[in-house]
């Protein structure tokens, strides 16, 4: 807690530009698309097009910007929109794209996070210069900082490797030392973007779309790509070896798939397959760089993806039951109002063992109150328990096996009757 100092600026939220992005694209189609079915002049399709797009853009670039609090100290910095980072979980420094100088994006350990200044007289809004110098010593305070701490660890590491790649403290040195601008650009190029989409689309206007044959092709695409990754997966399996299952759900199915994106921000049904083909084509191009995951598909279709954080022996619990719902925190007790539409318990979560000698105690200390979740199978017949584990990761027929024996012993313990359960592979 020493040797602290604290920034205040004025920040970009990243996930609010891309969804006032999307707003603005919602809009777009939105006012396009029916003038055009409907036939109507091109100048009223221009003009509605600007009167929801424009108001749109505005309130997409005003909404985005948020007040960002730094205090940094000698391992780490306190953010007020990202938390506690620490300068060891720093992986890379980059500038991100389209944005001003100064503007870093941090990639860490397990998430990205980004800042960056806006300096134009053509952008809706802009940091003042105040900002933008504030920002620009803070980086070069956490230059400084990061520079001390690859020192200090250089010093203290009884291993020296040479890494051909430039530091954190190097990479942040190249942006601090040669800014760039190219904010007006990027605004430009996108109303620029939508009027050029507008006119096309007009110019087209007498052949109306046709959305059902759109929407044909985009389902055959996405299952002709599916059957090419269901082949993919099964080589993938032969070579790397199945996985296992183990519950007392015998409608219960696993699968090892890759993570497929199926989301739809602007709800329309003609993306629907968009996203997922996307991801798909992506791991067609480089079969050996997904990693598959294990999904539990439980006997009523929930389903929930079992993923890997390590190459160590590992396997994974689930434990799920459709009739116990959650109330969400701040709900007062005995407030029994939508109750039916809080989410129900469905909870998984990863042993990792080193050795199978302490398997008993890992799984009995694996998470809170086990003995407690192990007596509702017993208490409660819709609650399912799911044990399930990947070859690839150790988890053999052996080693399954002594899995469900020390498992079993825990589930005794607690007078549950594992008769009920069974073990199936993939």
């Amino acid at each position: 807690m020493k040797n602290s100092a604290t920034w205040q600026f004025t920040v970009l939220d990243r996930q609010r530009s891309l969804w006032g992005a999307a707003a603005v694209m919602a809009g777009f189609l939105g006012t396009c698309i029916p003038g055009l079915v409907l036939n109507f002049s091109v100048g009223i399709v221009i003009g509605a097009v600007l009167l929801v797009t424009l108001p749109l853009m505005y309130f997409m670039m005003t909404w985005s910007w948020r007040q960002e609090t730094i205090t940094l100290y000698h391992d780490r910095m306190e953010s007020a929109l990202y938390g506690t980072v620490y300068f060891s979980d720093i992986r890379k420094i980059t500038r991100p794209w389209g944005a001003n100088a100064p503007g870093v994006k941090l990639r860490l350990a397990n998430r990205r996070i980004s800042w960056y200044m806006t300096r134009s007289s053509r952008a809706v809004r802009q940091n003042t210069p105040e900002e933008v110098a504030i920002f620009g010593d803070f980086l070069r305070h956490l230059e400084a900082a990061l520079s001390k701490q690859e020192q200090k660890q250089f010093k203290t590491s009884d291993v020296k490797t040479e890494d051909t790649h430039p530091s954190p403290a190097a990479q942040l040195s190249q942006i601090n030392n040669h800014p760039n601008d190219n904010t007006s650009l990027i605004v430009g190029a996108t109303f620029i973007l939508l009027i050029t989409m507008v006119v096309a689309m007009c110019a087209t206007r007498g052949r109306k779309p046709d959305l059902a044959r759109m929407k044909a092709a985009s389902q055959e695409r996405f299952y002709s790509n599916k059957q090419k990754l269901d082949e993919l997966v099964a080589r993938r399996m032969e070579k790397e070896g199945g996985a296992f299952l183990y519950t007392n759900d015998h409608a219960a199915t696993i699968k090892l798939l890759p993570e497929i994106s199926t989301g739809n921000p602007l709800n329309i049904e003609l993306f629907q397959y968009t996203e997922a083909s996307r991801d798909i084509e992506a791991i067609l191009a480089n079969p050996d760089s997904a990693q598959l995951d294990i999904y539990i598909i439980a006997g009523d279709s929930a389903i929930r993806r079992m993923r890997s954080d390590t190459s160590e022996r590992q396997f994974f619990f689930r434990a799920y039951d459709p009739r116990q719902h959650i109330r969400p925190a701040g709900k007062p007790w005995g407030d029994t109002t939508g109750q039916y539409n809080d989410p129900v318990l469905d909870v998984s979560w990863t042993v990792t063992l080193k050795d199978t000698s302490h398997m008993l105690y890992a799984i009995d200390r694996s998470i809170p109150g086990i003995s407690m979740m192990l007596s509702q199978i017993r208490l409660h017949p819709s609650f399912r328990f799911y044990m399930t584990g990947k070859v690839k990761q150790g988890m053999n027929e052996m080693a399954f096996t002594e899995a469900v024996i020390t498992l079993n012993k825990l589930l005794h313990r607690n007078k549950v009757d594992t008769i009920t359960f069974r073990i199936t592979r993939i």
